[in-house]
């Protein structure tokens, strides 16, 4: 299953740094970049979590290599830096980064403690990205290395309601395009925008395998995303296979941004 589309991108031996990897999409890279041969650094709050994504990475590596496991919260910028020191600190390279680390939004514009948390989205949806870049990007150069920020299609799609989150990948996709701009010739620097995906990210909703088949309904392909459909595509604009790819935001929404809003 994890190779079956990859006979041609080799990430053996490659080192990365996976944010947001204790579950969902970025648990899945961890995965799916460990069966590929790379070594990888596992990031996220939940040590739990951290230690069984860790365990199956070293079991699906053909090397058994064991992930570096850092438990962080990149509500603080302490907390970035020691996650990058601690990366090259055991594998004294990078090759690649993905900027994974996200969550929503939680107040609506002109609710009470609203800006507040339009704050703690943007620290962790995209100055955690900007500051891992700049820490990264001397390491990267040096490896011609790679870089894939995981976006939304929120990024283009509004929603009043979740609107610091929709802000915060949009940022996230303009920041893609600068840098590779920037980073050139040495990183490529691209983004996956997801739409609906099966992740805890929608566990606060009271239904959330309800709401996910009504997400479902609502688009051309009738599926939600898993995981690994991110992940593969991450897998690949990670690789020398996507080399000539640098500044784009590659969508994987199961077609909602095509969806016919009068369709029966």
């Amino acid at each position: 299953m994890w190779l079956t589309i990859y006979k041609t991108i080799n990430l053996d031996n490659k080192v990365a740094l996976i944010t947001g990897s204790s579950d969902g999409i970025g648990a899945a890279t961890a995965l799916l970049f460990s069966s590929l041969g790379a070594k990888v650094a596992i990031v996220g709050r939940d040590q739990s979590k951290l230690d069984k994504v860790a365990a199956e990475c070293e079991s699906k590596s053909p090397h058994h290599y064991k992930p570096v496991v850092i438990k962080a919260d990149f509500i603080r910028d302490e907390d970035v830096v020691r996650t990058f020191e601690e990366t090259i600190s055991v594998y004294k390279t990078l090759d690649i980064l993905v900027n994974n680390c996200g969550l929503s939004s939680k107040k609506g514009f002109g609710e009470p403690e609203a800006l507040a948390d339009y704050d703690r989205v943007q620290q962790i949806n995209v100055r955690s990205a900007v500051r891992l870049t700049e820490l990264a990007a001397p390491h990267l150069k040096e490896t011609k290395g790679a870089i894939v920020n995981v976006s939304s299609v929120a990024g283009v799609r509004p929603n009043a309601r979740g609107w610091s989150y929709c802000m915060s990948k949009a940022a996230l996709d303009m920041f893609t395009k600068c840098m590779a701009g920037k980073l050139a010739p040495h990183v490529r620097v691209n983004t996956v925008s997801p739409g609906g995906t099966r992740t805890n990210f929608f566990s606060a909703h009271p239904d959330p395998d309800a709401f996910l088949s009504m997400v479902a309904q609502s688009v051309p392909l009738k599926r939600i995303g898993e995981p690994i459909d991110i992940a593969n595509l991450i897998a690949f604009l990670a690789s020398d296979a996507a080399r000539n790819m640098t500044g784009s935001i590659v969508l994987s929404d199961t077609g909602m941004l095509v969806a016919d809003p009068y369709a029966k």
